[in-house]
Order: C-alpha cells, then sequence, then structure tokens
C-alpha cells in the first residue's frame, strides 16, 4: 500500500508528549520520582555515575525526553546536552531546568538520527531511547561522530523481544511509536560498522542490584530464612552476569 506523500515515520515521537494525558505528563515531568519503579532508575543512574569519569566531562544525551537523566548528570557535575525530537517534551525540559536552578544543563529540539553536533563530546548517552529509533544505525554513526576520539557511548537497552512486550504493543497503537527489539549483539553490530573499535556488554543494573536488593529479606522468617535469601540472590546476580547477550548495558568506545 503506497503511503500518503506527507506521511511522517517519526510523527509519533514527535507528537508523544503532547498527546499524553495531564496525569502521563505529570508523570513525565517528575520523573524518576514520580515512578512507581523510581529504585530501577536511580539504580541505572548511579551505575552509570560510577563508570563516567569525574567532572569535568560533556555528556550528549539521545532522547532525553523531559530531561530527567540530563539534569540528574548536571546536577553531578557533567555538562549535558538533551536532545529529543519532541518539542514538547523539550519545553517541559527547560521549565524544570529554569525551576530548579542547574547551571551545566541544555536542551535542543532534534532528531538524534544524522544529528551533527557544534561539539564534541566524552560520552553519548542512550538512556531507554535507542529502541525507539527509525533508524538505529543513523543514530548510532550520530553518536560516533559526536564523540571524542577515545569517547564512549552508552546504551541502556530492553534489548530482544522487547517489541513483543504488552507495553510495547500499547505504546505503537496507542501513540504510534517505533518499538524495536535492540538486543547487545545489534547494537555492536551497528557501532562496530560506525567505526567504534571495542565494547562491554553488562547486565541492567537495576536486574543485577535487584537479584541480591530485594524486599524479600523484609519478608523473611528468621536468620536461617534470611539467609537463604542472600544466597539465592547471589545466585540470581551471576545468572545475570551470563545472561548479557538478550539485554543490556552496551558500552562502546570511540
Amino acid at each position: 500500500m503506497d503511503l500518503p506523500a506527507a506521511f511522517d515515520p517519526k510523527a509519533g515521537e514527535k507528537a508523544y508528549y503532547a498527546r499524553l494525558s495531564d496525569e502521563g505528563k505529570r508523570h513525565a515531568r517528575l520523573k524518576p520520582f514520580s515512578d512507581a519503579d523510581s529504585g530501577k532508575y536511580l539504580c541505572n543512574l548511579g551505575a552509570l555515575l560510577l563508570m563516567l569519569e569525574a567532572p569535568p566531562r560533556s555528556v550528549l544525551d539521545f532522547g532525553c525526553g523531559t530531561g530527567w537523566t540530563s539534569l540528574f548528570l548536571a546536577r553531578a557535575g557533567y555538562d549535558v546536552l538533551g536532545v529529543d525530537i519532541a518539542e514538547d517534551a523539550i519545553v517541559t525540559a527547560r521549565e524544570v531546568l529554569a525551576e530548579t536552578g542547574v547551571t551545566r544543563a541544555e536542551f535542543q529540539v532534534a532528531d538524534y538520527e544524522g544529528f551533527v553536533a557544534s561539539r564534541q563530546f566524552d560520552y553519548v548517552l542512550f538512556y531507554d531511547a535507542l529502541h525507539h529509533a527509525e533508524d538505529e544505525r543513523a543514530a548510532v554513526d550520530a553518536a560516533y561522530r559526536a564523540l571524542k576520539p577515545g569517547g564512549v557511548m552508552f546504551a541502556f537497552e530492553p534489548g530482544a523481544g522487547h517489541s513483543k512486550s504488552a507495553g510495547a504493543f500499547h505504546a505503537m497503537e496507542t501513540y504510534g511509536v517505533h518499538e524495536k527489539d535492540m538486543p547487545p549483539a545489534k547494537v555492536w553490530r551497528l557501532g562496530r560498522e560506525a567505526g567504534f573499535r571495542r565494547k562491554l556488554f553488562l547486565p541492567l543494573p537495576h536486574e543485577a542490584g535487584r537479584a541480591i536488593y530485594r524486599r524479600d529479606y523484609l519478608r523473611a522468617s528468621g536468620r536461617g530464612g534470611v539467609t537463604v535469601e542472600k544466597l539465592w540472590g547471589y545466585f540470581r546476580a551471576a545468572a545475570k552476569l551470563g545472561r548479557t547477550g538478550s539485554s543490556g548495558l552496551i558500552v562502546m568506545w570511540k
């Protein structure tokens, strides 16, 4: 079937935030603390801070949405440029930036596919964002170009099977956004073709963290129950280390 001449394959991403309900907009504005799973987001960003070299360093945050990841990093002392294709999201990010008084972040409305930065960065971050790309190859190429020699790209991605999940189906049907599988091997293949020279696959920090730091300890009966839960947690964490082929944190060096 021929598509209309005016068809925009990225219309869903551009209009996503504008189409959210009032509650959805409030949630996006106050993220991560507005989310019942805020521990997941804080664990992931905390792990990222453990990996980054200390400031002063610069970060290009691709697909930043309403800017919570950018603001988190800016509060930690990094100079951050947040980029998102949704104008409404960037308007909100700038409003929150003004309210917080953070000075190390700025935001730009742009498509990260084919993005041409006016300067080079120490790091590029895709936080739960690369799998929304129409052309993920173009996005990885843009990340490579934006990095300084020796710079590093980080991608937190849901991985294999994501496109068939209930949440992905809901997002595609309701908002018309892209939801793709983005396993580490695929990202590395794109990265190698873009020019990245080495990679590291790690489990998603929140998945590894949940294996050990669980509410089950609080529900365990007696010292023996706590010990069993601890040993079970260590086993689960070890299993996560061996399962980075399906999903995870992808790190690639220019």
